[in-house]
């Protein structure tokens, strides 16, 4: 087998190609293949498949023999470089042709003009890179990957390989193990590219980790990160830049990110293959005639999937918003199947998370588009909540977060008897509760419905709570709406108390609370819908301390599914008596800078657990307390919230916000014509 082997980063050096040498080394003592050297006479990094197009190429020889059999300080030295070839060296020495271009140029010259051996050239090899070509910004800025994909447009397939370093200074022992394992897998993916025609190249990352190990060292096929940065250049003024990427960003960002990819592979110290055709992508071919100067013809299928139940409070309403978008409207799952033969059929799937195809949502991200992202615990489950927002606001102490949650604590309990362990951990919640001048809320972080809440005023207390948990599941082994497990909740916060809520004479002093609704669109544009409710409590408020049963929270409770048969109080905030349209308006603008921040802490904060989808759409409903001065506390965010608690009577509410999402999702995933007036009600935040 014939290798010609290139690279980006120039002749044999210890500072700017340092890994190179191992690996033509290893060539020679483990294999019979005639090698081939063409490079670059200087460093050309980050040069991608250029060409100088009109400048005269001149080729230069340098001349080298084994030197990495045991640790030495010559390893990269080499005889030259001189205007001529040597043949008296050449039969005792490795040719080395330097050539005064780009990588793609030593690709080109290789193949047709330059070369060791009279037999064509087999493969072409590019690399080992000084530094790895794992994400978008790398490969596609890489000399080395270009030069691999310039031999493909030459009719050779290639091999990209690239060396992650986490320390500046080069390890022998593990350069001659990196170098051991990328020979054996040149050699297994050479067999690949000659059995498969769709594979015309291969990038490969191998991290150089104290545990290579040639046969240990896992290898995995993986796809390409796909990552962006700002501006890679910084003014210096007068006209003038300075070349300055943020490689910390990128290196962090990357290390956040959750999604498979070559460079997850990387983080797991494992070696990374990615498949590749030398060419750009057409992510969603048209075909026919464009006639420029008259409206376009639709040439997509364009298709609501639906597969929530026909009683489902918002299936009428769903259905009649995209009929009136001349989608076509489809209810089984079987349409998907077409996504995959044609790239013509575009589906907006709404169904339970549950129905969704997740491997199909990252297949094909331009095709299927769902209602619901994969990652957004850093919002819905409490204990995270409480954590998103103060670490955002240690950093942006004047956000409307500052004060939008009640004094929160987290407790971490396995069982009842472990409480006290726990307050241990929490010494800071046991100070406050032990002040005894105050009363607070339980809240299992993961469970809804009100399941599970409760008031309490001392230590005391709180252990009866965690107490009564145990016993009243055991009871109720039958009935799990009863029964709380502690073990399985386990995490919890617990908060202080808001004991002031804004009571309105007219409804009795029911307590209440706003839901809010939230659409989160694509990565990330959020929507308030303007039109919030106001859900009230069974009965008339009393102040903890007035109570005669502790464990009737009827009075405190607002949540409507705790009301069942008991036709709950829903109403529209706008249409609330009592409150002047001033303070309303008051209220809006405080709800919607928190609604405003808190997303922005998710996206900046949490990025592991909250994950805005390109191709995905999900609807929040956000609970609001509103206190008798008329500021806000933001109590909880549900994901997949509860329509039907809306009721019968405010229907309308509920079509208007989907109606204008049907909008906003024909907009953004099929392309299609907004008008203002039918968003009118959702106010674009981010």
């Amino acid at each position: 087998m014939h290798i010609l082997l290139t690279n980006d980063d120039g002749p044999p050096d210890n500072q700017a190609c340092p890994y190179m040498k191992f690996f033509v080394d290893e060539i020679h003592r483990a294999t019979d293949w005639k090698l081939s050297i063409v490079i670059p006479d200087q460093q050309r990094s980050w040069i991608g498949k250029a060409h100088f197009a009109g400048k005269i190429i001149s080729t230069t020889y340098i001349y080298t023999q084994g030197s990495t059999d045991e640790p030495n300080d010559a390893v990269n030295n080499f005889l030259g470089p001189f205007n001529q070839r040597r043949n008296d060296l050449r039969k005792t020495h490795q040719e080395w042709h330097l050539v005064d271009s780009t990588p793609a140029a030593c690709a080109d010259i290789g193949i047709h003009h330059l070369s060791s051996h009279d037999e064509p050239v087999d493969i072409v090899i590019s690399g080992p890179n000084f530094g790895k070509n794992a994400g978008n910004l790398y490969i596609l800025a890489s000399g080395t990957v270009g030069a691999a994909m310039e031999a493909v447009t030459h009719g050779v397939k290639s091999i990209a390989l690239s060396y992650e370093f986490r320390t500046a200074e080069t390890n022998f022992l593990q350069l001659r193990e990196a170098a051991k394992l990328s020979v054996k897998l040149v050699e297994l993916l050479y067999e690949k590219l000659k059995q498969d025609d769709e594979i015309e190249l291969f990038s490969i990352n191998v991290p150089l980790t104290p545990s290579i190990k040639c046969g240990t060292t896992k290898v995995k096929y993986a796809p390409i990160l796909n990552n962006t940065w700002k501006s890679i250049y910084e003014p210096l003024g007068d006209g003038q830049f300075s070349w300055s990427p943020d490689f910390k960003k990128v290196w962090k960002e990357g290390l956040e990110s959750q999604v498979y990819s070559d460079n997850r592979v990387l983080l797991e110290d494992a070696v990374s293959v990615t498949p590749l055709k030398a060419c750009f992508k057409v992510t969603s071919p048209l075909s026919g005639e464009i006639e420029v100067g008259k409206p376009p013809l639709l040439s997509k299928r364009n298709i609501f999937l639906m597969t929530i139940d026909r009683n489902n409070y918002l299936y009428d309403i769903w259905k009649k918003a995209f009929h009136e978008k001349n989608l076509e409207i489809c209810f089984t799952k079987e349409v998907l199947n077409g996504i995959k033969s044609d790239p013509s059929v575009l589906v907006f799937h709404y169904g339970e998370y549950e129905d969704l195809d997740i491997d199909l949502l990252q297949t094909h991200p331009t095709q299927y588009f769902v209602s619901s992202y994969i990652y957004r615990k850093a919002l819905i489950r409490k204990h995270y909540l409480a954590n998103t927002v103060h670490q955002y606001i240690v950093k942006n102490r004047g956000s409307s977060l500052a004060h939008a949650l009640p004094a929160t604590y987290l407790l971490e309990v396995d069982y009842a008897e472990f409480l006290d362990d726990a307050l241990d951990e929490a010494y800071e919640l046991r100070q406050e509760i032990e002040r005894g001048d105050r009363i607070w809320i339980l809240k299992p972080s993961m469970a809804d419905k009100g399941q599970g809440i409760r008031l309490f005023k001392s230590l005391d207390d709180l252990q009866s709570i965690f107490n009564s948990f145990d016993e009243s599941y055991e009871e109720n082994t039958d009935n799990e709406q009863d029964g709380i497990i502690v073990s399985q909740l386990r995490h919890f916060v617990v908060q202080e108390y808001e004991d002031n809520p804004l009571l309105l004479q007219v409804y009795n002093k029911r307590k209440f609370h706003l839901r809010v609704y939230v659409v989160a669109l694509g990565n990330i544009n959020v929507y308030l819908y303007e039109n919030f409710l106001a859900l009230f409590a069974a009965k008339s408020y009393a102040r903890f301390s007035e109570m005669n049963e502790v464990d009737d929270l009827s009075a405190h409770l607002t949540n409507t599914c705790l009301q069942e048969g008991k036709h709950p109080l829903v109403l529209s905030f706008w249409d609330l008596l009592e409150l002047k349209e001033a303070e309303k308006k008051l209220i809006f603008e405080s709800v919607k800078g928190i609604v405003r921040d808190l997303f922005t802490a998710a996206i900046s904060v949490d990025k592991i657990n909250f994950q805005p989808l390109p191709n995905g759409i999900e609807f929040y409903g956000l609970d609001f307390l509103v206190l008798s001065d008329l500021s806000v506390k933001l109590l909880e965010v549900n994901a997949y919230p509860d329509f039907k608690q809306t009721g019968d009577d405010l229907k309308e509410v509920i079509s208007t916000l989907i109606v204008s999402t049907a909008s906003v999702i024909a907009n953004k995933f099929f392309n299609l014509s907004c008008d203002n007036k039918e968003i009118f009600s959702l106010h674009r935040l981010i």
